[in-house]
C-alpha cells in the first residue's frame, strides 16, 4: 500500500508541475472556440485543488484547521502572484481567476485531506457545502457557454436567430442588448439593441463558426420602431485585420439607411472578400462582424433578427 501511495503521489506531482506550466504558456487564443476558453479558465480550480491536496498530504502532521488556514493563505498569495506575472507577460489578469484559485484550493482540503476525518462531521459539512456551491456557481457560466456553442454549430449557417436566451452572449459591444419578444422577423423573439449617444455605439458578433467560404452572402433583419431614419454602419473583418493594426481600409465597411419597420440587409461575400485595399479578405478566418452608429443626438433602439449566411 505504501509503494502504491508513493507512486500515486509521484504521478500527481508531475501533473501538478505540468499544470503550473500551463498557467503561463499555451492555452486558447482569441479565435479559439469560446467553450474551450471558458473550460481552460476553469483550470484554476483544478490546479489549485491538486496543489492543495499535495500540500496537505505533505503537511499531514498538521491539524485540519491549520491546513485549511495555510492552504487559504497560500492560495491567495500564490494566486495573486500568478495574476501579476500573467499581466506582465501579455496574458489577462482577473479577479475571477483569483477567486477560482481560492475555491479550488479549499475544495482540495475540505474534500480530500485525510485530516478532515478528524473534524466533527457537522462542522465539516458546514465548510463543504458553501465551498461546493461556490464551485458550482463558478462552473455555471461554463455550462451555459458549452450549450450555446453546441447550438451555434448545429444552427450554422444561421449565426443568430435569438430563439434562446443564451444567444445574446455571442454578441458584445457598447450598446445594451437583450432577447425580447416585442418584435421579431422569424420565430418568437429577436435581439433588442439599445444604441447610446456615445460615438460608435453598437454591437459585434464575437462567437460563431469562422469559416464563411462557400457562401454567397450574409443577411440580417433590422427593425426600426421609430419614424426617424437611422444611419447604421456595418463591418466585417478577418483574423489578419485584427492582428495587423485594424486599419479602416483593411476591412469591409458599408452603411445602410434604416427606415421604419423591418429592413432586410444583404451583403455579398464576394464584395467582402474584395474590400481590403491591398489583399483579399480570408473568408475561412472571419473574426468579427458588427453594426453600429456614429454620433446620434439621443438614444435609439433597434431589433436584430435572423442573422445568417446565404448559399
Amino acid at each position: 500500500m505504501g509503494r502504491l501511495y508513493s507512486k500515486q503521489q509521484y504521478v500527481l506531482g508531475i501533473l501538478a508541475l505540468f499544470s503550473a506550466i500551463l498557467l503561463f504558456v499555451g492555452g486558447p487564443g482569441p479565435d479559439s472556440l469560446r467553450s474551450f476558453r471558458y473550460v481552460w479558465g476553469m483550470g484554476h480550480l483544478f490546479c489549485f485543488g491538486l496543489w492543495a491536496y499535495l500540500y496537505v498530504s505533505w503537511r499531514s502532521n498538521r491539524s485540519f484547521k491549520s491546513q485549511v488556514f495555510e492552504v487559504a493563505l497560500l492560495a491567495f498569495l500564490f494566486g495573486g502572484l500568478t495574476e501579476l506575472i500573467q499581466s506582465g507577460i501579455g496574458r489577462e489578469a482577473a479577479w475571477q481567476d483569483l477567486g477560482n484559485d481560492l475555491i479550488g484550493a479549499l475544495l482540495g482540503v475540505v474534500f480530500f485531506a485525510e485530516s478532515r476525518k478528524t473534524f466533527p462531521e457537522w462542522q465539516l459539512k458546514f465548510l463543504q457545502v458553501p465551498i461546493l456551491l461556490m464551485a458550482l456557481w463558478s462552473l455555471f457560466p461554463v455550462g451555459k457557454v458549452i450549450i450555446d456553442d453546441a447550438i451555434a454549430w448545429r444552427q450554422f449557417p444561421l449565426l443568430s436567430g435569438f430563439e434562446t436566451r443564451l444567444e445574446a452572449s455571442r454578441w458584445g459591444g457598447s450598446a445594451t442588448r437583450d432577447i425580447a419578444d416585442d418584435f421579431y422577423f422569424s420565430g418568437s423573439s429577436s435581439l433588442r439593441v439599445g444604441l447610446k449617444t456615445q460615438r460608435y455605439s453598437g454591437i459585434g458578433l464575437k462567437s460563431f463558426p469562422k469559416n464563411w467560404s462557400g457562401y454567397s452572402a450574409v443577411s440580417l433583419q433590422v427593425f426600426n420602431p421609430d419614424q426617424e431614419l437611422l444611419q447604421l454602419h456595418f463591418r466585417i473583418h478577418d483574423q489578419f485585420h485584427r492582428e495587423n493594426g485594424h486599419a479602416y481600409g483593411d476591412r469591409f465597411n458599408a452603411s445602410f439607411k434604416i427606415t421604419p419597420g423591418w429592413n432586410h440587409l444583404r451583403v455579398s461575400l464576394a464584395d467582402v472578400a474584395r474590400a481590403p485595399k491591398k489583399r483579399l479578405m480570408d473568408l475561412t478566418r472571419i473574426a468579427g462582424m458588427g453594426v453600429f452608429v456614429g454620433k446620434i443626438p439621443q438614444s435609439r433602439t433597434i431589433y436584430l433578427d435572423d442573422v445568417k449566411l446565404l448559399p
